[in-house]
């Protein structure tokens, strides 16, 4: 009886695929997909900042360190963790290329900067932060030219963009599937929102002031979760609730600024939050949704830490590239994200059980650390309005 419904649901999914906004993008690639065992990993890169390869001194780093420091190091990094890591899927959140020194030749500095994710053959994407188009390609033309490299899933935007207008460029929508032989082999079961952040905001009043996430923006997330809702409920084998969400956008939301305490985080504040002057309201549109797990952004490369409120983790990446600033003696690092399924009563994989995430650091001993819980299955999201009652004024 359960083979039987398993084709059914393969059937079923090929059918609706012609009326999915994300099936043009997604299936004429090679789905992703949760591994026979139970998992499906990412590895977060951040704020690369690459420049001429070996040409490229490194910022920040300790004075015995300056004389072989470049660009390269930074490219071994990715390398040694890709090799330890083995991931799914690797994200650049931004700021991939130092846009200001590379006026001559972006197209050139991508190819190095994306290289240890193109030959391990592991299928990647990149958003764009605020500095990737200040060399000679416009944002539009980085995005176009980086979803035709080799293994790469990214996207300029999506399928319906000529329909329903959307700001920026960089926005999509990645589904992961259910792993062979699963009930859920042909459903979404855990959605991954990129969003294009902008560079700065373009108002009066508002000079060299970092941009929003926009209310087309905002919309596409809205209309593109509800519909994998709907597809996630739907017969056959039909979930009670939606599937998770995580979201990777370069720039922090404002919310990110509200965590200042140690008590309040996993990892390190070092910096100020540099966030959007104007708050947008993306992350209410987040919490009205109730998908989105866990928020995943750089920009500020001295912060790694991952604090919740409202039931949503917002997490920092810390910076990865040694050509962008940082802080001599604190090692450059990445992050790992990682699903695991739960067990069906009959002994298949169903749906996501657990979102765990850790960080790993370019030092001697590659090190693996603070490993933490984002969000299970059991876990019931409490409210956080982030006062209390004592911090109220009475009138």
């Amino acid at each position: 009886m359960e083979r039987t419904l398993v084709f059914l649901s393969v059937l079923i999914g090929l059918i609706s695929l012609s009326f999915s906004p994300v099936s043009a993008y997604v299936y004429h690639r090679r789905p992703l997909r949760f591994n026979p065992d139970g998992r499906f990993k990412i590895l977060q890169v951040s704020d690369m900042h690459y420049g001429f390869g070996k040409e490229t001194p490194c910022t920040d780093v300790l004075l015995e360190e300056r004389p072989y420091c470049s660009d390269l190091n930074t490219t071994s990094f990715l390398q040694r963790t890709i090799a330890s890591e083995k991931p799914d899927l690797i994200v650049f959140s931004g700021d991939n290329v130092f846009g200001l020194c590379e006026t001559s030749d972006v197209a050139k500095t991508m190819k190095m900067a994306f290289a240890p994710a193109i030959e391990s053959g592991i299928p990647w994407v990149a958003i764009l932060g605020n500095h990737d188009q200040e060399g000679d390609m416009t944002r539009e033309t980085l995005m176009k030219y980086i979803s035709k490299m080799p293994n790469s899933l990214s996207q300029v935007n999506p399928p319906d963009a000529w329909v329903h207008k959307i700001d920026g460029f960089g926005n999509y929508n990645l589904i992961v599937e259910g792993p062979f032989g699963s009930p859920l082999f042909f459903k979404s079961i855990l959605n991954l929102y990129l969003l294009d952040g902008g560079d700065y905001v373009k108002l009066d009043g508002f000079s060299f002031k970092y941009d929003y996430v926009k209310t087309s923006q905002q919309n596409w997330y809205e209309h593109t979760s509800k519909w994998l809702e709907m597809q996630y409920k739907r017969w056959p084998f039909p979930q009670n609730s939606s599937a998770p969400g995580l979201v990777f956008l370069h720039i922090p939301m404002p919310e990110f600024a509200q965590f200042t305490k140690p008590t309040e985080m996993t990892g390190v504040r070092q910096e100020p939050t540099c966030s959007p002057p104007i708050n947008s309201g993306f992350f209410t549109k987040l919490v009205e949704r109730g998908d989105v797990k866990a928020v995943f952004s750089g920009h500020d490369h001295i912060n790694d830490f991952c604090a919740q409120i409202n039931g949503i983790n917002l997490c920092y990446a810390g910076g990865a590239g040694y050509h962008g600033y940082g802080m001599p003696g604190w090692a450059r690092r990445v992050r790992v994200v990682e699903a695991q399924l739960e067990k069906t009563i009959y002994g298949r994989w169903g749906a996501v059980d657990t979102i765990k995430t850790w960080k790993r650091l370019d030092d001697r001993n590659h090190s693996l650390i603070d490993t933490q819980l984002l969000w299970s299955k059991n876990m019931k999201a409490e409210l956080n309005y982030h006062f209390t009652c004592s911090m109220i004024k009475q009138h």
